[in-house]
């Protein structure tokens, strides 16, 4: 009896020895070979699909090329980014469909020196869109700032508007107010999208002993400070990826950490 051993053999012959030795020859299978199938070679990437008739090379659906990120905002916890910028996607080769989420900038806080009574930034919006068989070569692409802060008077400055062409747009949130109507500032608006999310309020301290954060965005929510003397640890209070700006009690030491952030479009590519 003979033994078998698993692996892999590649030969262009076999020879079975014993009573009347023969000769197998390797059969070598070529893409022509196939029944229903179209004879066109497929290219990186594609797949045989059936449509009904014949197997023919398809470039799969669905598959992730790439991601376009358009922001100043960074992962870094210990920054600040808050000015607006604009931009153009450029759609890659074998790209179809787009996911994409559009964020506006966050409004600035409203502070006051030596005072727990302040009032922070509305959150920007966030629209988010799934854009099927995308025919443009270049869409434009504008991200939203942050809005500054008001300190010892007025209203905080509203975050500005982010957009992806004419698909969809998010506006920024608005700055926080401590004089009438007394209140934190209202989260930005949405539109065009499969799904608009409003940007988050911002918190508002009418009296003392309590500082306050900033509304949320989709992506970040920023807090509050009591002291701003550990240079450091201000930026907890500013804004970052379209949330608003928060407030603490000493303001005067550094209001620009009261500001909101910058806003974001993010596309994701598709075949």
């Amino acid at each position: 009896m003979s033994n078998i051993v698993a692996g892999t053999v590649t030969a262009a012959s076999v020879v079975f020895t014993g009573s009347g030795g023969s000769t197998q020859t390797k059969a070598v299978s070529q893409f022509s070979d196939l029944a229903n199938v179209s004879a066109t070679t497929p290219t990186t990437n594609q797949v045989l699909m059936w449509n009904g008739t014949s197997w023919v090379p398809t470039s799969l659906p669905g598959r992730l090329i790439s991601v376009n990120v358009f922001t100043p905002e960074t992962g870094a916890a210990y920054a600040r980014n808050q000015a607006a910028s604009n931009g153009t996607w450029t759609r890659p080769t074998g790209c179809n469909n787009v996911h994409v989420y559009v964020t506006g900038g966050g409004g600035g806080a409203r502070c006051n020196d030596n005072s727990y009574r302040g009032a922070g930034g509305g959150g920007g919006a966030t629209s988010i869109k799934w854009i099927t068989n995308i025919t443009d070569n270049t869409v434009a692409v504008t991200v939203g700032s942050g809005g500054n802060e008001a300190r010892n008077g007025g209203r905080g400055a509203t975050g500005g508007t982010s957009s992806f062409g004419s698909y969809c747009s998010a506006t920024g949130g608005e700055g926080g107010q401590t004089d009438s109507p007394y209140e934190g500032g209202i989260g930005g608006s949405a539109t065009g999208g499969d799904i608009n999310l409003p940007g988050g309020g911002g918190e508002m301290a009418h009296g003392a002993d309590r500082e306050g954060g900033g509304g949320m965005s989709f992506w970040h929510k920023a807090g509050s400070q009591h002291h701003y003397t550990q240079s450091g640890r201000w930026f907890i209070m500013h804004g970052r990826w379209g949330s608003g700006g928060g407030y603490g009690y000493y303001s005067q030491n550094d209001s620009t950490m009261n500001r909101g952030g910058a806003g974001c479009v993010i596309v994701y590519n598709y075949t």
